[in-house]
Parts: C-alpha cells; sequence; structure tokens
C-alpha cells in the first residue's frame, strides 16, 4: 500500500550512521526495517482511518437522515458486530499490505525493482501519465482476479470475507481474507519490477485507489443524476454499481470503470434502473423540501408502497 517513510538505503536515519560509513550489522538492518514496516503500517492505517471514519461518520451517523434518499439500500442490514469484524478485517489486511511493502522496499534497496525517486529522470510528464496507466492496469487487474476469486472452489476459502458484507460501510473496503490481500497488492508487485515508477505517482495511485474504495462501499449515492447514462461518465463504476454487487454478488464486479463489465455481459440488466430509481427519489425529496420552505402548508414525508419517501400535503 502506501510506502510510508525512507529510513534511508542503511538506516543512517535511524542510527546516525554517517553516509560514507554505513552499518552493515545484520541486527541494524532487521531493526531498520521493523521501523519501516511500523511506520508504514502506522501511516496506512492514519490514513485509512482518517478517510473510513470521515465518511462512516457523515453518511451513516449524523447526517444520514438527511442523506436517507441518496442511500442505495434503502432498509439498512449491517449490525454493529459487522462493523467491527469490517474494522478488524481492514486492521489484518493492511498488516499483509505492510508486509508486502517491507518485502518491496528491501528489494528497492537492492536495486532490484524499477522505483525511482528522481522526477528529472523521466519528467513530470511521464510521472503524469504512469498514474494513469496504474490505474488502468489495476482496474483490469482487480476485475480478472475478482471473477476469478467468486470462482465457486475459491470463493467459500477467500472471498466470502469480504461478502459477509451485504449491505457495505465505509469500513469494508478492505475488510477481506488475508490471501485475498496478497492477491490484491499482486498489482503493486508487477508495477515495482514492470516499468519506471516514482514514489509519487505510487503515492497518488494508492490515494486514488483508497479514496474510490471507499466511496465504493460508502451505501450511499454521491454521484450527480445522469452520471450513468453520460456518453462518458457512464464508464465510471458509481457507488451503486459495486453495492449491487455486494447485494447480488454475481455480477458488477468492476471497481475503476464498468467497461469490463459491459465487454464481458456482467453488468446487472436492473443497474441503471436502480441508478435512476435512487435519484428519482432524491428528486422527489429535493422537492418535497422545496416546497416546505415556500408553502405555508404543512409537509410531511410518508413512505409508499416501494419505500421511498413522497411528498403528502395537509394543511
Amino acid at each position: 500500500m502506501f510506502k510510508s517513510v525512507n529510513i534511508s538505503d542503511s538506516g543512517r536515519i535511524l542510527n546516525k550512521t554517517p553516509p560514507n560509513k554505513p552499518n552493515t550489522s545484520p541486527m541494524l538492518q532487521f531493526q531498520n526495517l521493523v521501523d519501516y514496516g511500523f511506520w508504514d503500517y502506522l501511516v496506512n492505517v492514519a490514513i485509512y482511518a482518517v478517510l473510513a471514519i470521515a465518511a462512516f461518520a457523515a453518511f451513516w451517523v449524523y447526517f444520514k437522515k438527511d442523506f436517507q434518499s441518496r442511500r442505495i439500500q434503502q432498509k439498512r442490514t449491517a449490525s454493529p458486530s459487522l462493523l467491527r469484524s469490517e474494522v478488524i478485517n481492514s486492521f489484518i489486511a493492511l498488516f499483509i499490505l505492510t508486509v508486502i511493502d517491507v518485502a518491496i522496499y528491501i528489494a528497492q534497496l537492492n536495486g532490484y525493482t524499477k522505483i525511482y525517486t528522481n522526477v528529472s529522470d523521466y519528467g513530470w510528464f511521464y510521472l503524469v501519465v504512469s498514474v494513469v496507466v496504474m490505474i488502468l492496469l489495476h482496474d483490469a487487474w482487480f476485475y480478472f482476479t475478482h471473477r476469478f476469486m467468486h470462482h465457486p472452489k475459491i470463493y467459500k476459502y477467500v472471498h466470502k470475507v469480504h461478502h459477509q458484507s451485504t449491505d457495505p460501510s465505509p469500513f469494508a473496503a478492505f475488510s477481506f481474507h488475508p490471501f485475498e490481500g496478497v492477491i490484491d497488492a499482486g498489482i503493486f508487485v508487477i508495477f515495482a519490477f514492470s516499468f519506471p515508477v516514482h514514489m509519487i505517482a505510487l503515492w497518488a495511485w494508492q490515494l486514488v485507489h483508497v479514496v474510490l474504495n471507499i466511496i465504493g462501499h460508502l451505501g450511499y449515492e454521491i454521484y450527480p443524476k445522469g452520471f450513468n447514462k453520460h456518453w462518458l461518465f457512464k464508464y465510471k463504476a458509481p457507488s451503486t454499481h459495486h453495492n449491487m454487487h455486494h447485494e447480488k454478488f454475481n455480477g458488477n464486479y468492476g471497481f475503476y470503470f464498468t467497461w469490463w463489465d459491459k465487454i464481458f455481459k456482467t453488468e446487472f440488466k436492473d443497474y441503471n434502473q436502480v441508478y435512476d430509481n435512487l435519484h428519482e427519489r432524491v428528486s422527489r425529496e429535493e422537492q418535497a423540501k422545496s416546497q416546505a420552505a415556500s408553502s405555508p402548508l404543512h409537509v410531511t414525508l410518508m413512505p409508499d408502497a416501494n419505500g421511498y419517501d413522497i411528498a403528502s400535503k395537509a394543511s
């Protein structure tokens, strides 16, 4: 995940060994790796916790009534025990990712990776393009490994842990089996050894990954009306797209984009209808609130036959 802290090539920062006399003691090298891993894990957890807690607090706690019309699954089924399980699983998954980070760091120190630190080596244009390339490659990696983990002989041993969250919260983003963590991090290993990639590009890609992962598991739709049918944006997966995967399981396997689902016909047929129905619900509530603010009549919100909020006026 995030390569958080550079402890220097030979531990000079922590051990204050002069640059021209690096300390190669195996014990000190091991201690430096432990320190690197500790800070890497701490930063990973901190970034994830801040973003996930902020999203959960806003949508699931403090403003849940304001966002109720945007809730994808109108009836909440996520229990407190499941939420605790999501948090615990996330801590374990982030630890697995940290172990892989440390392994790549060791390879980097020994000159085996293609990770570089001087922007001038390839320029800013290459750095920006590399972020886009990583997002595109990661999306393909996610789709095909995701479908692999839905194979009946694999699913019950690995991916089932993630699908315990049928009504996912932001904490479900990294709530998965340790082996799934290894698979998920596999693309990071590929990037590190396949083509030149700057640390800034890796950080940018991973930050985008975390943010979109949390949005995908938010449980609320934050993308605007018509987003799913726009000539360009229809290929970007909104929150509803992945939420339906958690609810129905066998479909909508994509992460960043929808094109792999469209190409392989694994997108749920009612995806667009579900997205449109949600925004019709949002529009009705906004209209009701607008009428309530401008009309002397008392306006109440009552459920219709489908459980959606509609305006009902009374003197």
